[in-house]
């Protein structure tokens, strides 16, 4: 007599077993027939729901990524290849006239502003300091499409402070990313995903806002950003940091006075 495994090591998913039991009815001993198992075994909802709830396998979402509040807790199917730090650099912003605020070029920044990985990598977004994400431009959050052709429009949570998120660039190409709170401040970076990743996409849309369009370009009218983040200029040099780029820019902000 052939010894068969028991049911519950079968791994049979709940259309597989359900399929079972609509074609061979509720009784137990048909089931047991049908899947030549000669032993007095209970099967009843218990088993279907065991597998129904077991947990998932940790994995990267292409809208919505992988997040955490510390990096314990990345779990080691999902070590990451390549790490983003996201930073405040509280010596650029001069508050000492409020309510006149002025912000220079890098107080708010990727490090590094350029990186050249491979398809497939994950890279990991480390939250120095809170209240930044990583987004995409894209038309699915109304703006300028530069990330590859069919790419969904991804974008971190607004993480906290040593938080991580991680995303996995699968497809090759140009990935041009955002902070949406510092944005205005000039938050941006460019991802170049492979060795013959072509232009830059730059689909009609809203362009990056001028601080960050220092790095990016507008893509209007021949714009095309810092000569540096360049696709190609990426791949050869490597990382590429914002303080490297000599942009000597800054903003000033005026808050309206209380009443």
């Amino acid at each position: 007599m052939t010894d068969r495994p028991p049911l519950d090591e079968l791994e049979l998913s709940d259309t597989e077993l359900l399929e079972l039991v609509k074609n061979h009815g509720t009784d137990r001993r048909s089931v047991m027939k049908a899947l030549g198992i000669g032993t007095a075994l209970s099967l009843g909802v218990g088993t279907a729901a065991a597998k129904h709830d077991a947990p998932h396998p940790p994995h990267i979402d292409p809208h919505f990524g992988y997040s955490g509040t510390s990096d314990d807790e990345i779990p080691n199917r999902l070590e990451p290849d390549e790490t983003v730090e996201l930073h405040v650099d509280e010596d650029k912003i001069d508050d000492s006239n409020l309510p006149v605020l002025t912000v220079e070029f890098g107080a708010f920044h990727f490090a590094p502003v350029g990186l050249h990985v491979e398809p497939g990598a994950i890279v990991e977004f480390d939250f120095h300091t809170p209240e930044h994400t990583a987004t995409a431009y894209h038309p699915g959050q109304e703006r300028q499409q530069r990330v590859p052709d069919g790419v969904p429009a991804f974008s971190s949570t607004v993480n906290e402070h040593h938080g991580f998120w991680l995303y996995r660039f699968e497809k090759e190409g140009v990935y041009d990313l955002f902070c949406a709170p510092h944005e205005w401040g000039g938050m941006g970076m460019r991802i170049v995903v492979g060795d013959d990743p072509g232009d830059v996409v730059r689909a009609p849309g809203r362009p990056p806002l001028p601080m960050t369009a220092t790095l990016l370009g507008t893509g209007f009218g021949g714009d095309i950003g810092h000569p540096d983040l360049e696709p190609q200029n990426i791949i050869d040099n490597g990382p590429i940091s914002a303080h490297d780029l000599g942009i000597d820019l800054e903003v000033t902000i005026t808050a309206p006075r209380p009443p």
